[in-house]
């Protein structure tokens, strides 16, 4: 019940509304003079769309203190650099020293997992910390409508980050040559690799760090789960290969920085001389395995959010 109950400047706004519903109920509505929403109500897909944009802001630290825009910067600055540096080069020789981008791009892969591990328990970790999980399921958004919107937007900021530095070397490589338009003619074929391998990278980081950011409402145990579980996996991986006879096509995909670079290789049509001592696993069984492991962790996910109380 409001303290303003029965006071005159309440009584003089006229602003109990209620009644009682029931023979001996006496619970009233008190209306406080609070501002009217008079705009308009988008519903259940203006409340995802908003969820979604915010979590994107979130993610990049747009709006936000210099502190939260670190990571996202440093990422980017640092994953773009080795590409910068190579079209230089690549310029300077007049095209005899080639671009490599799996060569360049692979070894990338510890910093989109830095930040994942960094960024999912901003958006997931935080709102089960600051508990607002209650305030938004009280609207129209659903709780799989929230883990929708939630992921939506970490992949899309992976997907951007990993997209970043090979969509830089591709227009460098286009922008050195001596004749653009018969370079952009040429590389028609190398679009899709540069897609599929952000696309693959995004699905894979933002499944896997959303699910254990949602695991836990401490923000540094969600980053360090995060990071071991990308970091540690690979000894793990490399142990079970030797004590217990893990086949090495398995090996080969669930070893994530091994994995990845590999995939990312071959989808380029580049080798390397563990490659030609040893033959990976053809591309589908990588594109089909990794579907596979960010398939599962959304199902976690959204079991996860299902059961949790708030």
């Amino acid at each position: 019940m409001s303290r303003d109950a029965g006071t005159p400047a309440a009584a003089s706004k006229g602003v109990t509304s209620g009644a009682s519903s029931g023979a001996g109920d006496t619970s009233v509505i008190h209306d406080l003079g609070y501002r009217r929403y008079d705009g308009a109500r988008d519903g259940a897909r203006g409340a995802f769309h908003a969820l979604t944009w915010q979590g994107i802001r979130t993610l990049l630290g747009i709006g936000r203190p210099l502190k939260a825009k670190a990571v996202p910067v440093f990422v980017a600055v640092v994953t773009m650099l080795p590409g910068l540096a190579s079209l230089a080069a690549a310029g300077a020789s007049a095209g005899q020293i080639p671009l490599r981008y799996g060569a360049l791009v692979a070894p990338q892969l510890i910093m989109f997992v830095l930040m994942a591990a960094a960024q999912a328990p901003e958006l997931f970790s935080r709102d089960v910390q600051h508990k607002v999980l209650p305030l938004l399921f009280t609207r129209d958004l659903t709780r799989d409508r929230y883990v929708a919107a939630r992921w939506l937007a970490l992949f899309t900021v992976m997907f951007a980050i990993a997209l970043a530095p090979l969509l830089l070397l591709y227009l460098g490589e286009i922008g050195i040559a001596k004749d653009p338009a018969t370079t952009f003619a040429s590389m028609r074929g190398k679009i899709g690799p540069v897609l599929l391998l952000a696309t693959c990278t995004g699905w894979v980081l933002a499944s896997v760090s959303a699910l254990l950011a949602s695991l836990t409402a401490r923000r540094a145990y969600a980053t360090a789960s995060i990071l071991a579980l990308f970091l540690v996996s690979a000894a793990v991986v490399s142990g079970l290969e030797k004590v217990a006879g893990l086949p090495e096509g398995l090996a080969a995909v669930l070893q994530p920085i091994e994995g990845y670079r590999t995939l990312a290789l071959q989808l380029f049509g580049e080798t390397s001389r563990a490659m030609e001592l040893t033959p990976p696993p053809a591309v589908w069984v990588y594109l089909v395995s990794y579907g596979a492991i960010g398939a599962l962790a959304i199902i976690g996910l959204v079991w996860r959010m299902r059961r949790m109380s708030v």
